[in-house]
């Protein structure tokens, strides 16, 4: 029944479980009744403002592929090319969340020391070699990485990328492939965090790694980010609960 799901001990007696592919995180402390948890990324999408402009931006992009001067289109066929620009985000989001998937795995295995080979196709090894380099170049040691954590006391639940030692600083690393950090990814890194001082780990530091067009690094403020995000988690369970009423 439970194949699909990871499972792992937290603070305060409680059990968090979690989709292999995604789909949310469910806690208990009985292993009996379950509770679904907002994942961080759900809350900080309550930001996304960015995310918005980009699926316009793939709309544009489609249509301008497809519109050009002098054309006359069939009724027909203007129904398929608005059909089809209205799944271009969606098409842009798989093609993301895949070079996404492919980049965090190589570089899960580059940091265990394993020296995977670089990914053949452009942008991927352009941002594999990149990463490499900061990594390398700053004397990374890696503790743990692509691990799910839980805040008891929040009731939030979310996958950390890496947790590292810098020197002789503990971070949290947060991955993109975007072009910069924007201001949720500074936020999930505060959450991230929190949550793992609950268990135990004197976290110092935080950095958001974008990848796309470089490096660009951008250290995060821990403390000033983490209340961020609590003040937008109360934000996203009122407006949950808004849904109910």
């Amino acid at each position: 029944m439970y194949q699909d799901w990871l499972f792992k001990d937290c603070p305060g007696g409680w059990r968090l479980r979690y989709r292999r592919n995604g789909g949310g995180y469910e806690v208990s402390r009985d292993g009996e009744r379950w509770e679904r948890v907002p994942s961080v990324t759900e809350v900080t999408g309550r930001l996304n403002k960015n995310l918005q402009d980009w699926a316009v931006r793939q709309v544009v992009e489609y249509l301008r592929g497809e519109l050009v001067p002098g054309l006359v289109l069939t009724e027909e066929e203007v129904g398929r090319v608005l059909e089809e620009a209205a799944k271009a985000h969606h098409r842009a989001a798989r093609s993301a969340a895949g070079r996404g998937t492919d980049l965090h795995a190589w570089a899960e295995a580059h940091f265990k020391g394993l020296r995977p080979p670089l990914p053949e196709e452009e942008p991927l090894r352009g941002m594999a070699r990149r990463l490499a380099d900061w990594w390398d170049g700053n004397g990374g040691r890696l503790l743990r990485s692509e691990e799910a954590v839980f805040h008891p006391g929040h009731r939030y639940a979310g996958r950390v990328d890496l947790v590292a030692r810098f020197g002789d600083r503990l971070v949290v690393v947060d991955l993109k492939t975007s072009p910069r950090a924007y201001p949720e990814h500074l936020l999930q890194v505060g959450a991230y965090a929190l949550a793992l001082r609950e268990e135990g780990l004197e976290v110092e530091g935080g950095f958001v790694v974008a990848l796309r067009d470089g490096v660009e690094v951008a250290e995060v403020p821990l403390e000033e980010a983490g209340e961020a995000f609590l003040g937008l988690l109360a934000v996203h369970r009122f407006l949950e609960g808004l849904k109910g009423s």
